[in-house]
């Protein structure tokens, strides 16, 4: 064999070896997000998203959730959006708090009917000031167990009420508000978009039902791109990206197992979604990272009374997905799941309508720590959950 034959030889080989080594660098993602796309990933894949730009959001519970996530975690964030949601450890550890004071339910169940003709047994909406006072006492007793608050003084948050909303009053939202600003973040870094005829949901440019309803799916046709206009402020960048169809193959589905161990209990479901856009496949190109929060009856196991599961309704529906793909943002939807083996008057583990926890059902005796609610700390189940998986989307792999 001549000299050139065993140096083209010699050249395919090395080609090989080069082709097989790319092969091997991708294996990961191509594992994860290529191979078992039609299965549940058990984990997490590795990005490498940008660590300065995670910002999150939320309605309803979840609002609450994005607000105490963010406070808690002030130091890892960006941003946060509120939407229908009042300020950081409003309950204070009490169910009755939450749901009275906090919150008032959609659908009255008949006790809390009958109660609402006694004093002080009605739901009641206090005064901004009120409200921001106890969330002051909560961030102060946390001091130590979250962030130091001034880490906020860089974010940028978005607040949303409805003026046909009654189950969170825009009293509550107008609450966020004051604390943010209390805790130093800057009036020009604050935006608050009140839609009079919206109802208590999620508007977006998807739905169908009508703006002032409050009922289930909760995702209301306001003429109203939510999710656009919340990226689009917590991400002033995106201001310029044109949003397109969301790509059906970039959504997966992944265990939620792995986040939540060694937790006594969560109520998170076993398996979350992230919608990873095709530009974003490839570690390290620049993306960044939203958590996106459900509300009350949103999670994807959640069933209403002769209805099936709610499945991806808010997943697919908020509308996300479109300024994920066009603006190189990573959605995160974590997702909690319904548990009644709790009672109203012994709330751990009750969880009926599977929200977020903003009022202490993941602790025993969570109303005794009112003046420092364990719920809102980095170390509450939830939360850490939900940082691990944050944490995981960041690395590089």
């Amino acid at each position: 064999m001549g000299a050139d034959a065993i140096g083209l030889r010699r050249a395919r080989g090395m080609l090989k070896d080069v082709v097989r080594s790319l092969a091997l660098g991708a294996a990961v993602l191509a594992t994860l997000l290529g191979t078992v796309k039609a299965e549940v990933l058990p984990h997490l894949p590795s990005l490498a998203l940008k660590v300065d730009e995670v910002t999150v959001s939320g309605l309803s519970s979840g609002a609450y959730m994005a607000g105490q996530f963010g406070v808690a975690y002030s130091a890892s964030l960006s941003g946060a959006a509120v939407l229908a949601g009042g300020p950081y450890g409003c309950s204070r550890g009490s169910v009755s708090t939450a749901m009275l004071g906090c919150s008032c339910p959609a659908e009255k169940p008949l006790m809390l009917s009958l109660l609402q003709a006694f004093p002080g047994m009605a739901c009641t909406a206090f005064s901004p000031g009120v409200y921001e006072v106890f969330s002051e006492r909560a961030v102060k007793g946390n001091r130590g167990a979250i962030d130091d608050p001034t880490h906020l003084e860089r974010h940028r948050i978005y607040l949303l009420s409805g003026g046909q909303d009654h189950v969170v009053e825009r009293n509550l939202v107008d609450a966020a508000g004051l604390l943010y600003r209390h805790l130093g973040v800057p009036e020009a870094q604050i935006h608050h978009e009140h839609l009079p005829k919206a109802g208590h949901a999620f508007p977006s440019l998807q739905a169908t039902a009508a703006c002032g309803v409050t009922k289930s799916p909760f995702i209301n046709q306001c003429q109203v791109d939510t999710a656009g206009e919340l990226l689009k402020w917590l991400h002033p960048d995106l201001a310029a990206v044109t949003p397109v169809d969301a790509d059906e193959g970039a959504l997966y589905q992944f265990s939620q197992r792995p986040y939540t161990a060694g937790s006594a209990f969560t109520s998170m479901d076993t398996t979350g979604w992230v919608y990873v856009p095709k530009a974003c496949k490839e570690p390290g190109v620049g993306c960044r990272l939203h958590v996106a929060f459900h509300g009350c009856e949103q999670g994807q196991s959640f069933k209403g009374e002769g209805q099936g599961a709610y499945g991806l309704q808010f997943v697919k529906g908020a509308g996300y997905n479109r300024w994920a793909e066009a603006g190189r943002v990573v959605v995160l939807y974590p997702q909690v799941k319904p548990s009644t083996r709790g009672s109203f008057y012994q709330p751990y583990q009750f969880n009926p309508k599977g929200c977020w926890d903003f009022w202490g059902y993941t602790e025993k005796y969570a109303a005794n720590n009112a003046g420092a609610p364990n719920f809102a700390k980095k170390s509450a189940p939830q939360m850490r959950a939900v940082k691990a998986m944050i944490d995981d989307l960041l690395k590089a792999p």
